[in-house]
């Protein structure tokens, strides 16, 4: 292996610890935890077989390697962050309607209130 591949496969695999160390922690949930997961394990994946992503650009007719690894890293950044506002876009129109479920839950209280004040009177 190269000294690229070794540094390659090291980052690769701090960048796994990191996600297991999020994950252990709570500071990941389950879900985001396996996307991260998956991608740090594709990552490792990719960084060992850098001869064969070699090839196989070669066979694209890319010359330079690295700008295929570019793309492909790019369409995947696209594509978690499209994730990420999908994920982002449910929340909020959970939020949206527990918020509303609680004002209507205010109100019921106040009338409640209101016809109790005037059973007493």
């Amino acid at each position: 292996m190269s000294s690229v591949q070794w540094i390659t496969v090291a980052l690769a695999f701090l960048f796994l610890i990191q996600v297991i160390s999020y994950s252990v922690r709570n500071r990941l949930r389950d879900k985001q935890a396996f996307l991260w997961f998956s991608l740090s394990i594709i990552g490792l994946l990719i960084a060992f077989g850098l001869e064969p992503l070699n090839h196989f650009a070669a066979m694209l007719g890319i010359s330079y390697m690295p700008a295929l690894v570019f793309a492909i890293a790019f369409l995947v950044v696209l594509n978690v962050l499209m994730y990420q506002s999908i994920v982002l876009s449910q929340h909020e129109e959970k939020i949206k309607t527990l918020i509303q479920e609680i004002a209507l839950i205010k109100h019921g209280q106040k009338t409640n209130e209101r016809g109790e004040e005037k059973d007493e009177h």
